[in-house]
């Protein structure tokens, strides 16, 4: 299977964009700067750098998340009318926990199945501020006064609200890193650029170098798929989500665009494999 869908592996699968049977994804997308001159070119060259699209994230979010304002609202409505229900209270702790898994498993699920992605659930764009606050008030509804109650429901929509901006300033950016292809069997030594925080000075699957920015991180890592190995460079959002490197508007362009006006990393590439290569559209 992974075989059959190495030629998508690099411009995208056409049905991340709904195109027609046949149509491949252009080689260059609306956004996408193309690659500095000393990256080897652009797209699928012989023996160049290459963009590889990542599946964008809205495919197992967008669902999810527009129902979890549905079951945030719902939770309040057995605290509004009690007695409704055989336990108001039970019910409205089920349906709170299920608005925020919504949110909160498909990102951690999309990120996970992300190429170079890394961070821990609280680094997702979710204002776990606002949510904390509300849920440490919450119980003093019980004791104090019900009107306490809705007073922390005001903080959970409002922690919800923030998160849906965190998500779209963390997503704007579409998914995608860099890769080339190696022939692990005739390197000798790597060289990489000593700003880098060097991990190991040798070819192996996993982090090889990481370079920390102002809002996330650089990290170059081997790869291999379909028995042929690659080296990959990623822009790691501090959500964790990988980002693409070269695209218009992005927060850190101008950093990036410094640290990346050629590879950091030096070794003896390999042809790429006639596996991977597309005939692509020009945009």
């Amino acid at each position: 299977m992974e075989a059959s869908e190495d030629r998508f592996w690099l411009l995208g699968h056409p049905s991340w964009w709904k195109l027609e049977e046949g149509e491949f994804p252009p080689s260059l997308r609306s956004g996408e700067i193309p690659l500095p001159e000393a990256w080897g070119g652009v797209g699928t060259n012989k023996t160049g750098w290459s963009r590889q699209r990542l599946r964008p994230l809205a495919w197992g979010l967008l669902k999810p998340s527009a129902w979890a304002p549905f079951f945030l609202i719902a939770s309040s409505f057995p605290l509004a009318f009690p007695g409704k229900t055989p336990d108001d209270q039970a019910l409205a702790s089920v349906l709170f926990l299920v608005s925020w898994s919504l949110l909160i498993v498909p990102q951690l699920l999309e990120r996970n199945s992300q190429p170079s992605s890394a961070g821990g659930v609280l680094s997702l764009p979710i204002d776990w501020k606002l949510l904390l606050v509300g849920i440490v008030i919450f119980p003093l509804h019980i004791e104090i006064d019900p009107r306490i109650g809705w007073i922390s429901f005001s903080f959970f929509i409002a922690s919800m609200m923030r998160s849906f901006v965190m998500m779209s300033d963390s997503f704007v950016i579409p998914p995608s890193r860099l890769v080339i292809p190696v022939d692990t069997g005739a390197l000798n030594e790597i060289t990489i650029d000593g700003q880098w925080n060097v991990l190991s000075d040798r070819w192996h699957r996993g982090p090889i170098a990481t370079f920390e920015t102002e809002n996330g991180s650089l990290l170059i890592s081997g790869n291999s798929r379909s028995g042929f190995d690659f080296v990959s460079l990623a822009y790691r959002h501090h959500t964790g989500f990988v980002q693409d490197c070269f695209f218009e508007g992005h927060p850190e362009s101008e950093t990036l665009s410094e640290i990346l006006s050629s590879p950091p990393i030096q070794f003896e590439v390999a042809e790429w494999p006639s596996s991977f290569i597309l005939p692509v559209l020009e945009e």
